[in-house]
């Protein structure tokens, strides 16, 4: 395989740089408590949810609920998991992935754009002690946008010439086709996709894939 040029290398999050299912579901089952809903989360329904965007995991996971009741659960269910996740409890970074970004550090900017809310990123830096590794992040809890719309964002406001993008999912794939750039399937994680650039078996892989900027 020829190797990628890239400035710049954007990431998914779960199923790619970490598996937070066991803190979210507390999050979501705590949640549903609070306000009185009978239903019990598992992780396997929580990662059937990972990688989608607000409205499609609320009509997912509590059809049942009107549209105002569902936007109360779904702000509920954010502060609970990141309560939860931001103490280090209910998730783990995915094996490979502290070396892989140690090795990536000094070599060119890394960025993280995830279908999340407000709070998940942080609450992932803060599990983990990784803001520093980060130059830049976005997600729909800000901006309101699709994935892909958000990786031109940070494309745009970091001037990268050569981004690439690492997903385990068929919306990062399609993020990264809508931006433009070259897509690399993490099939470690917890998704299947319909076409890739590049696969990985092992995020340290990562670093053989590539060149970086002198």
């Amino acid at each position: 395989m020829n190797k990628m040029d890239t400035d710049g290398i954007l990431f998914d999050l779960d199923g790619t740089l970490w598996d937070s299912g066991e803190g979210v579901t507390e999050g979501y089952n705590l949640a549903a408590r609070r306000m009185g809903l009978s239903r019990v989360f598992t992780q396997d329904d929580l990662h059937g949810i990972m990688g989608l965007q607000a409205q499609q995991v609320l009509d997912r996971l509590v059809p049942e609920l009107s549209p105002a009741d569902q936007k109360r659960f779904q702000e509920e269910a954010c502060r609970c998991e990141c309560e939860i996740l931001r103490t280090g409890r209910g998730s783990f970074l995915l094996p490979g992935v502290r070396e892989l970004l140690d090795a990536l550090r000094p070599l060119c900017p890394l960025f993280l754009v995830s279908n999340c809310m407000d709070g998940y990123i942080e609450s992932f830096f803060e599990a983990h002690g990784l803001a520093s590794y980060f130059t830049d992040f976005e997600h729909p809890g800000r901006t309101g946008l699709s994935k892909g719309e958000n990786n031109r964002l940070i494309i745009g406001r970091n001037g990268l010439q050569n981004a690439v993008y690492v997903g385990d999912a068929q919306v990062d794939l399609e993020g990264a086709r809508l931006a433009g750039i070259p897509f690399i399937w993490a099939r470690y994680g917890f998704g299947s996709v319909t076409e890739y650039d590049a696969v990985l078996d092992d995020p340290r892989d990562l670093l053989s894939m590539l060149t970086f900027p002198h």
